[in-house]
């Protein structure tokens, strides 16, 4: 474990670096996430100078939840969003070959090897709005205040596990990227709770696209809206959802030929 977190940090500094070269440029995407995510606060704020609740969501719950949004979204663009083109790229150019002769984990190497390091500003924002979220809240329980991070923890897992598996098909398919398109344009849907969305979308939100699931649950987890056992099926569903990924992915390993094939 500590191997892999060493090779970890070193990705991630040599993305910062490379970053760092174009300083301006950099600066530029941060103001712009900082304008997008302000935005989108402003939005909720007139939202619910019109009403105190939406669909059973107060203002603290549902600043909270955009919030889990974007530290999901700022997850998913920091480092999956990056490696996966990556690791599609090479799939199509028949260059995985690199990663598979490495002494290290395969799948480590090519879903976790690429930073989108302006990333981490939607992260932060992320995390400064779902601390303003929070003060609006007036009691978190023990219990609410441990779900949380597990369960925000459990949404990451379930979007890096529907991004590995939608890259395998690139495998027999090589060119996947409407798949991937297609989840992007979902992604935006995290923005509200899933409850609010009619039965077909959020049923769709909630299993084959689970940002629903991702966004929505560990705001519900802090609300109080969630017991122990919804939380134990999330964390069960997680680990289920990774292993299986993982299967599919080493069966599509089965199939890729390679630069010298």
């Amino acid at each position: 474990m500590v191997r892999y977190l060493r090779l970890l940090r070193l990705f991630f500094r040599t993305e910062l670096q490379y970053e760092l070269e174009y300083r301006l440029n950099l600066l530029l995407e941060i103001f712009q996430t900082i304008v997008v995510t302000s935005t989108s606060v402003a939005a909720v704020l007139v939202l619910f100078s019109y009403t105190t609740v939406l669909n059973g969501w107060d203002l603290g719950a549902m600043l909270v939840l955009l919030g889990c949004f974007y530290l999901v979204q700022g997850f998913g663009e920091l480092v999956l969003q990056p490696s996966f083109e990556k690791f599609m790229e090479h799939v199509r150019l028949g260059t995985l070959d690199f990663a598979l002769l490495k002494p290290v984990s395969a799948q480590f190497l090519v879903t976790l090897r690429n930073f989108q390091v302006v990333q981490l500003a939607q992260m932060g924002l992320g995390a400064i709005v779902v601390a303003v979220g929070l003060s609006r809240i007036p009691s978190i329980g023990v219990a609410e205040a441990i779900g949380f991070p597990i369960a925000l923890l459990c949404g990451f897992g379930l979007i890096y596990a529907l991004l590995l598996a939608l890259s395998t098909f690139a495998f027999w398919f090589v060119r996947v990227d409407n798949l991937m398109a297609l989840y992007w344009s979902f992604m935006d849907a995290g923005r509200f709770p899933v409850d609010v969305y009619p039965g077909w979308l959020r049923l769709t939100l909630s299993t084959a696209v689970p940002i629903g699931v991702a966004v929505t649950v560990p705001a519900q987890v802090i609300a109080g809206r969630l017991d122990p056992l919804g939380l134990g099926l999330l964390v069960l569903g997680t680990v289920a959802a990774f292993v299986l990924a993982s299967w599919f992915w080493r069966l599509g390993l089965r199939s890729y030929t390679g630069a010298s094939a």
